[in-house]
């Protein structure tokens, strides 16, 4: 039976194992340095899936967000049916509101390419946004509404990804980091863990900021940490109905009584703490938006380390090297690609291909700045 090792347990890794195992006839283990599976980014994010959001031009970026986007009610549907947990999915929306002569400037640049590019959206006037949002009451000069966004609970998804794998039969090892690849000519069979070798057809690096941790390799996998900061209040009823956004923060209300709102984007290496700076900024974008925080405090705050690359885009698909698949670098959208990554991943793995062209997503295109972006000794 052919077997594949999967590094790096996060909601990328996860779903790989569960496309595999859906498949039948593989043996799948999956690799997971922490005490148990998300427990990183994917634990950390806020939950928001959306696609135009996070594209700045039409393009094979864009068409890979929204494919993502297409396919995750089914993944949605088809977890739930098998695991009984509910992830609170819900295809709300987002409202994006101009605070500024600057913002309304880039979001009509935004606005304008995407209507060219023949995609759904709806200009609202500034006046129009606190009957949509009551709680927006905040100079608001106009706003764009896009309906294809959705929301859900990352948390639920990683808890129901994780019990989907169990059932299906894969072997999930948590507090087992990889310290490197093991190399045969230009082929990769197996890993080297503190408990000791494990031999695989095949190897899936889903290592997240962690993936460039074996400096042996004769390629750089340019990944390196992205922190960002959040803030959860306690809500007596819903604030917001929908995503609320602003160039400078959002708030998602993910239950009636629990509203996210952030966040920062820091480039401060491996670092998690919750910062000063970092709360005050999230509070004074939000505060630009709605008072109805005001006085409030904070009931709890994180923060977590998004999979960044150079170009902010994923590295998806095969390696030099022979056997080594790539599924790391999704920045913001681990979660909204978590998916569509396994299905792709598992294409490659049991037909040799994938319908999709992942060329622009190859880590061949760093290869002429290998030395700048090693991070990380071990996964």
């Amino acid at each position: 039976m052919t077997k594949v090792v999967i590094v790096g347990g996060g909601v990328v890794g996860l779903a790989v194992a569960d496309e595999l195992t859906r498949r039948g006839g593989l043996e799948v283990e999956l690799l997971e340095k922490g005490p148990r599976p998300g427990i990183e980014a994917s634990s950390a994010a806020a939950g928001i899936l959306s696609p135009q959001g996070e594209a700045d031009q039409p393009g094979p970026f864009l068409d890979l967000l929204l494919a993502g986007y297409q396919l995750f009610p089914e993944a949605v549907v088809r977890l739930q049916a098998l695991t009984g947990i509910d992830m609170r999915y819900r295809a709300g929306g987002m409202l994006g509101v101009a605070l500024s002569e600057e913002d309304e400037a880039q979001m009509e640049r935004q606005a304008a390419w995407q209507e060219r590019a023949g995609l759904r959206l709806e200009r609202v006037a500034g006046s129009q946004v606190k009957s949509l949002e009551p709680a927006i009451d905040g100079p608001v000069r106009s706003a764009i509404w896009w309906p294809q966004t959705a929301q859900l609970d990352n948390t639920r998804l990683v808890e129901a990804y994780t019990r989907a794998v169990a059932l299906q039969g894969a072997a999930l090892r948590t507090g087992v980091p990889v310290s490197r690849f093991l190399v045969e000519g230009n082929r990769v069979v197996g890993v080297e863990t503190p408990q000791g070798r494990i031999d695989a057809d095949w190897v899936v690096n889903c290592a997240g900021p962690w993936a460039g941790f074996d400096r042996s390799l004769p390629f750089s996998i340019p990944t390196l940490p992205v922190k960002g900061q959040i803030l959860q209040f306690r809500t007596d009823s819903p604030l917001v109905e929908r995503v609320v956004k602003s160039p400078r923060a959002y708030l998602v209300q993910r239950s009636p009584q629990q509203l996210i709102v952030g966040t920062t984007v820091e480039d401060v290496g491996y670092d998690k703490e919750i910062t000063g700076p970092g709360r005050r900024s999230i509070l004074e974008g939000v505060g630009e938006m709605t008072s109805r925080l005001i006085g409030m405090r904070p009931e709890t705050a994180w923060a977590g380390l998004r999979p960044g690359t150079p170009d902010r885009r994923p590295i998806l698909g095969p390696s030099p090297l022979e056997r080594l698949l790539l599924a790391a670098g999704h920045f913001r959208n681990g979660i909204l690609l978590a998916p569509l990554t396994g299905r792709l991943i598992a294409d490659w793995i049991t037909t040799g291909g994938c319908p999709w062209d992942l060329s622009p997503f190859s880590v061949k295109r760093f290869s002429e700045s290998k030395e700048v972006f090693h991070h990380g000794a071990t996964q």
